[in-house]
């Protein structure tokens, strides 16, 4: 019997959690390995998911990320194994005077799995300085969604705006090949500017992939288009990833509600296309 993929950890790693699918079809956890600061929930089956998904809720008990922290969770997929997870509410990223913080993600989908990481949006707080990583390794028939989002709050009575955010997405396939990336790179004072043709009075910003070879990207393009064409208050951007590799979502809001609609559209019009079973809104 072969074993399992193993992932390599060069730094300490908080959380680490492989699923894989029962002979009844059903997926599961199947080690875990989970302290400070996460929480993992229990695996839950919930409406409308395609069938024996396992859908769980990643958790913070340390209230959000703060200055000099160096987050890192790793999630493997084993091969045909259905998986979905999300955070239980969004992450804040709190003022870091002394130093920036990291969190990184990386994500191992093995041959025929399906894996949703599709957490809540980071709220950048005034001085923030956070850069987000999640790193894909994908393997031959596996198809995996994906998103990094942020928002921007200042509690009230104050002012101020964030440091610097900076996030990768990087997707590799088993030998290490890079197949497709998205980095950006934003100063708190760029976006304060509200440039036109940049970012104007948009502050909530999101890219949401789904990721795979041999895709129906014609149809893809086409539904997500015409799903998030009704999206008020945003400027949003649909295109192919090269070579074969799937689909990239970008998307510019005013506030955080029109992000999360177009979030959620985006995740149903993809799983229409691929299950012809669209998901309900989890979150209001």
């Amino acid at each position: 019997m072969n074993a399992p993929v193993t992932l390599t950890h060069p730094v300490a790693v908080q959380a680490q959690v492989r699923f894989e699918r029962a002979p009844s079809g059903a997926s599961y956890i199947a080690r875990q390995q989970v302290g400070y600061p996460f929480h993992l929930g229990r695996t839950l089956q919930l409406p409308d998911d395609p069938p024996g998904m396992a859908a769980v809720y990643v958790q913070s008990c340390s209230g959000g990320l703060f200055a000099g922290e160096d987050v890192h969770l790793h999630v493997q997929a084993g091969p045909d194994s259905r998986v979905h997870i999300s955070t239980g509410a969004a992450t804040v990223a709190h003022s870091m005077l002394e130093a920036p913080a990291r969190q990184s993600v990386e994500l191992l989908a093995e041959p025929g799995a399906w894996l949703e990481y599709l957490p809540m949006a980071t709220i950048l707080f005034p001085d923030a300085r956070l850069h987000s990583q999640v790193n894909l390794t994908l393997h031959d028939q596996a198809r995996v969604m994906l998103c990094d989002a942020f928002c921007l709050h200042a509690p009230p009575g104050q002012g101020g705006m964030f440091g610097r955010y900076r996030a990768d997405l990087l997707v590799r396939d088993p030998s290490g090949r890079l197949l497709a990336g998205d980095r950006l790179a934003l100063e708190g004072g760029d976006l304060r500017r509200r440039l036109p043709g940049v970012s104007g009075e948009l502050e909530a910003l999101a890219t949401f992939m789904l990721v795979g070879r041999g895709l129906p990207m014609d149809t893809l393009k086409l539904r997500l288009r015409s799903a998030l064409a009704g999206v008020a208050d945003s400027y949003i951007g649909i295109s192919a990833l090269p070579n074969d590799c799937g689909v990239s979502v970008r998307v510019m809001s005013a506030d955080t509600v029109a992000l999360r609609q177009a979030l959620h559209l985006a995740w149903a019009c993809s799983r229409g296309v691929m299950f012809g079973l669209e998901p309900r809104v989890r979150r209001k």
